[in-house]
Order: C-alpha cells, then sequence, then structure tokens
C-alpha cells in the first residue's frame, strides 16, 4: 500500500542531493558546451585532418550506448591519464580517479557531440550580412566572433541548452553504476533501505519532473527579454 509519510520522508532525504546534482550537470553543460564551440568551428571552416577526426568522434558517441561507454571510460581513462603523465614525468597514481571526474567526462563528451550541432544551427541563424559589415569596419576575426556572431547565436541556442541541461541532469543517474550518488541514487539507497521502490521512484521523478519544469520557464523567461530588449 502506498505510504505517504514514507514518500514525504523519501523526498526530503532525495532532495538533499539535489544541489549536488546540479552542480554536477552545470559542469558537464559548460564543458560540452565548450567542446561543442571547438566542433563547431571546425566543422564550420572544414579544418583539414581535424574535420575526419570529429566525423569519427561524433559517429562513435552517437552509435554507441551512454552506459557502455560509461564503463568503457572507468576502465580505461584512468589507464590512459596514467600513460600520458608518465610521458610527462609527472609521479602520480590515476587509479585513484574519482568517479565523479569520470563521470563528467564520459558525459561531456557525449553531449558535445549534440550541442556542436545545437552550435552551428545558431551561427547559422545570425544574419550574414552583419557579419560582412563588422569586416568592412575593419573588425578582425575574434571581434567579429566575440561582438556579432556569439552574442545573437546564443539567444537562438538558449532553448536548445535548457534542454541540454535537462538531459545532462537525467544523464548523472548513470553515476550510480561507477558509485556516484546523485538524486536516482540515493532514491535507490532509500528504497532499499525498506523496500518502497513505488514511493522512493515517484518521489525521484516528481523532482526530476521539477527542476525540468523550472528550468524550462527560466530559460523561456530570458529568451522573451533578451529579444525584448
Amino acid at each position: 500500500m502506498f505510504d505517504l509519510k514514507a514518500s514525504y520522508d523519501m523526498f526530503l532525504g532525495i532532495l538533499g542531493l539535489l544541489p549536488k546534482t546540479l552542480l554536477l550537470a552545470v559542469t558537464i553543460l559548460i564543458l560540452s558546451t565548450l567542446l561543442g564551440i571547438v566542433i563547431a568551428i571546425i566543422q564550420q571552416y572544414k579544418i583539414p585532418v581535424l574535420i575526419q577526426l570529429i566525423g569519427l568522434f561524433k559517429l562513435f558517441l552517437r552509435g554507441t550506448p551512454m552506459v557502455v561507454f560509461l564503463y568503457l571510460m572507468y576502465y580505461a581513462l584512468p589507464a590512459m591519464g596514467q600513460l600520458i603523465i608518465s610521458l610527462l614525468g609527472i609521479n602520480y597514481n590515476m587509479n585513484n580517479m574519482s568517479p565523479v571526474i569520470i563521470l563528467i567526462v564520459t558525459v561531456s563528451l557525449t553531449l558535445s557531440a549534440f550541442q556542436s550541432e545545437i552550435i552551428r544551427g545558431a551561427f547559422l541563424a545570425v544574419d550574414y550580412g552583419q557579419i560582412e559589415a563588422a569586416h568592412s569596419l575593419g573588425y578582425s576575426f575574434y571581434q567579429t566572433f566575440t561582438r556579432i556572431i556569439v552574442p545573437q547565436a546564443f539567444v537562438h541556442a538558449v532553448p536548445d541548452f535548457a534542454n541540454s541541461f535537462t538531459v545532462a541532469i537525467k544523464a548523472t543517474s548513470l553515476g550510480f553504476l561507477i558509485t556516484v550518488i546523485d538524486i536516482f541514487a540515493k532514491a535507490k539507497i532509500m528504497a532499499a533501505q525498506n523496500f518502497r521502490f513505488v514511493e522512493a521512484f515517484l518521489m525521484v521523478a516528481l523532482i526530476y519532473w521539477g527542476a525540468g519544469i523550472l528550468i524550462t520557464k527560466i530559460a523561456d523567461r530570458y529568451e522573451n527579454d533578451v529579444r525584448i530588449k
């Protein structure tokens, strides 16, 4: 039978992990966006060799389930890191790498493939006439990119960035597989203690749902305010 008291206690317990989950998601969003910008620039300007490598990179990420990629990184990333620091002459044991770092790297790499498409679309949405006007005024590539393209492209990308943030929040739930405790992992732990699985998973679903609604509302408000200005 559904227990309201147990549900309330679980809701409070799970909610306590929400700040950590949001911090993980924000970190993932920032890193994946930065990498997505690099990928988008490489694709936009068709930089030789790099564009072929990016194509293989995106093909691999799109065709590999994130849970498989997470396990692959969990076992391979410390070994790769150990090799790199050994070549640099640094004495450090990479086997002590935090599972949190592995989760962030894995999800960021996966999300970057989709972020790059969002960013490319936002870049293309900027009126090319404004770019030509900037060039005629003597703007450098960097000045044109930072003062003309990025501010306008960001407005176009805000709704998709909000969706990406929601995806990042939900993707952190995979961290339980490598001992990272987020709101989903907390729900599983609490449910296992009293066998109230329905209550636990319903409460965590409500928290995910509420976070998603809040993010969407904030993004919509920001987009409307900017367009009005």
